[in-house]
């Protein structure tokens, strides 16, 4: 009896690479940051312009708020504002124009929340904030679409 011998081509080591790279990725991906980061307390400023006065109202500081697109808590809602809607259309010229529309207001929530900063932004719940950012921020039983608008330490942090 003969004994064939294993034959390994290029083709077969760039396979077993592929493999290897792509356990790797996805342990680091598993595992997440290692590095120790020391969280602070930060205020983050988010603003929608245009939402019915109904569910503006039914907003409650000191419930739990998170974006529910990424499921990210976003800490607890300590300040609700709200102000004039402002939407935008176009008039008879064809300008852009800012109008208010009836039975709308704008809402602005700040929600007090633990992170790290970070060159892109602030880290929240293993998630990176950025301004500018459009998250659906739920706060109780209210889910309000909104742009960040400012992240801020905490005073006297």
């Amino acid at each position: 009896m003969s004994q064939k011998k294993a034959k390994f081509n290029i083709v077969d080591i760039i396979v077993i690479l592929i493999l290897i790279a792509g356990i790797a990725f996805v342990g680091m991906r598993m595992m997440g940051r290692q590095e120790a980061v020391e969280a602070e307390t930060y205020l983050l400023t988010f603003r929608s312009d245009c939402v019915p006065e109904e569910l503006a109202a039914t907003l409650s500081t000191d419930s739990a708020a998170k974006d529910n697109g990424r499921n990210i808590a976003l800490g607890t809602l300590v300040e609700v504002t709200t102000g004039e809607s402002v939407t935008y259309g176009y008039d008879s010229k064809g300008r852009c124009v800012a109008s208010e529309k009836p039975g709308h207001v704008s809402v602005t929530l700040v929600c007090r929340v633990s992170g790290a900063e970070e060159a892109t932004g602030l880290m929240v719940d293993r998630n990176v904030l950025s301004l500018g950012m459009e998250l659906e921020v739920s706060c109780g039983h209210t889910m309000v679409p909104a742009t960040l608008w400012s992240i801020a330490p905490e005073a006297g942090e």
